[in-house]
């Protein structure tokens, strides 16, 4: 771990509090105790200096973890909560991450698990502040010209599309495309929509530099988190919280289906398969304008069941604007960032 953390471990079962606290202070972090969720609140009321990161049960005597947790939130909305329970909970730590858990450990758990947990929610902490740190500064205000329009450095999106298979340049690529599919859909996406689906599309990838996400639908969950604790608009957290769902309701996290899935979630999920397809065939020798015609011929055979009709219309009407964007793109090397 970087930085020493100030890190609070509330579980009633006091042999478990012992080894997390124990194994966390070994670290070289601060590490305070509390067995329930009233001594907690009683420390908050106390303590003026903020936890870096809560661990908490979420089976508590009293208040829950889970109530514990919206009150920490509420309390200091940018500082991880990872919760803790046992195998029959799994379902329930689930819930709590979408009322804002940065993460959760099921018991038993291995010390190399609890590394990995807290190392990932306290580098999201780091990314958060290292944004708070930028907005507040002059440089800050020059870089809120590079297009992002956002508190998003262009240098964690650079870094996070060197981590993606597609390469760099994916993330600036994908957002033209989707604006390309958009475009023939008029009736379905409105100005707002597509100017979340650009910022959407050139962020999707930003969990990854939070560490390996173990599917595309956690990597989009965790993107849209990390971009909450940014400060980014709704509408763009709504395109990235849908982004892996799929029209035949096969897809995940939220197990919608159907005109159920925003739009431009659709739109962005036909983009995205688009960029990594021609990518493939690109480094398979195929030029880049046959590279990117082959990926929408294998995007026409599951276009209907994952995206819908109209996105697979609308991707077959804005054929020959998605390749030449394609071109262009990799013509400046992929890196290159072009004012659309």
């Amino acid at each position: 771990m970087a930085a020493k953390r100030r890190i609070l471990v509330v579980e009633d079962d006091g042999p478990v509090r012992q080894l997390v606290a124990g194994h966390l202070a070994k670290k070289g972090h601060e590490v305070v105790e509390a067995s329930d969720a009233e001594q907690v609140l009683l420390q908050m009321s106390r303590d003026r200096v903020p936890f870096d990161l809560v661990l908490t049960d979420i089976h508590l005597p009293g208040l829950s973890g889970v109530e514990l947790l919206r009150l920490l939130l509420t309390h200091s909305p940018l500082r991880p909560v990872i919760m803790i329970t046992g195998d029959a909970d799994e379902g329930l730590a689930r819930r709590a991450l979408g009322y804002g858990a940065a993460g959760y450990l099921l018991k038993p758990f291995e010390l190399f698990e609890l590394d990995a947990t807290v190392q990932q929610a306290l580098a999201r902490l780091e990314l958060v502040e290292a944004a708070e740190s930028l907005a507040r500064s002059d440089s800050a205000a020059a870089a809120g010209d590079d297009g992002t329009g956002s508190a998003i450095p262009m240098a964690w999106l650079d870094l996070a599309d060197g981590r993606s298979s597609a390469g760099p340049g994916h993330g600036y690529r994908v957002a033209r495309i989707a604006s390309a599919i958009a475009s023939a859909l008029p009736e379905r996406i409105d100005a707002a929509d597509r100017e979340a689906l650009d910022l959407a599309g050139r962020a999707h990838e930003l969990g990854r530099l939070l560490g390996p996400a173990q599917s595309p639908a956690e990597l989009a969950t965790r993107t849209a988190q990390l971009l909450y604790d940014l400060g980014i608009e709704a509408r763009v957290l709504r395109v990235l919280n849908n982004l892996r769902e799929r029209w035949n309701g096969s897809g995940g996290p939220n197990g919608i289906e159907g005109r159920d899935i925003p739009a431009a979630s659709r739109v962005l999920a036909a983009a995205d398969a688009l960029d990594h397809a021609a990518v493939v065939h690109l480094e398979a020798g195929l030029e880049p304008g046959e590279s990117m015609r082959r990926a929408l011929d294998d995007l026409r055979e599951k276009a209907q069941a994952h995206h819908g009709p109209d996105v697979a219309a609308a991707t077959t009407t804005a054929a020959g604007v998605i390749e030449a964007i394609w071109v262009l793109a990799r013509g400046l090397g992929g890196a290159e960032r072009v004012r659309a």
